[in-house]
């Protein structure tokens, strides 16, 4: 699919609040709302678009964010990254170039929960040489936060226009 100017207002609008209705997508951008509903749609269902619920670990009591870089053994990285993966702690993991193998992000209720998970879960997988933890105090921008550098332009210009108010720091 080709992402024409009417996806790229879609998307910076979506991006702000994903709740936001076909109606008032329509009237800011003005089309129409079946427009936006197919066009909507159609970037879903292509995979340009996901709309979800996130969730604040926060609110959970999960208070402890760590990044951990892992060594292992290269024949079985693939089969090692999957079961690490699995773990509820994990909230990202990615197969890494450069001197660790596996880059994991594990979030805990308390640093003695993070000992734990490296040492009766993390250490006890076959395969992990070596891991390298560091705590996260703050993070400034969230993963999800993230848009194409063509989507922010055309976000930016609705802001201009004030038809976005920008975010304010959280």
């Amino acid at each position: 699919m080709i992402i024409d100017d009417l996806d790229k207002k879609l998307l910076a609008l979506l991006s702000e609040d994903g709740r936001m209705s076909s109606a008032k997508l329509a009237r800011v951008i003005g089309a129409s709302e079946r427009t936006v509903v197919n066009r909507v749609n159609k970037m879903i269902n292509d995979g340009i678009i996901s709309i979800v619920g996130m969730i604040s670990s926060k609110h959970f009591g999960y208070e402890v964010i760590a990044d951990i870089l892992c060594e292992v053994e290269t024949s079985r990285i693939d089969e090692i990254a999957k079961e690490i993966a699995e773990f509820p702690e994990v909230s990202y993991l990615a197969i890494s170039f450069g001197s660790e193998d596996i880059s994991v992000q594990v979030i805990t209720k308390s640093t003695a929960d993070l000992f734990e998970f490296i040492k009766t879960k993390l250490s006890q997988i076959s395969g992990v040489i070596k891991t390298n933890t560091v705590i996260v105090p703050i993070v400034v921008k969230e993963f999800n936060e993230w848009i194409p550098p063509e989507v922010q332009e055309v976000k930016n210009q609705l802001e201009r226009k004030f038809i976005i108010e920008p975010r304010e720091n959280q």
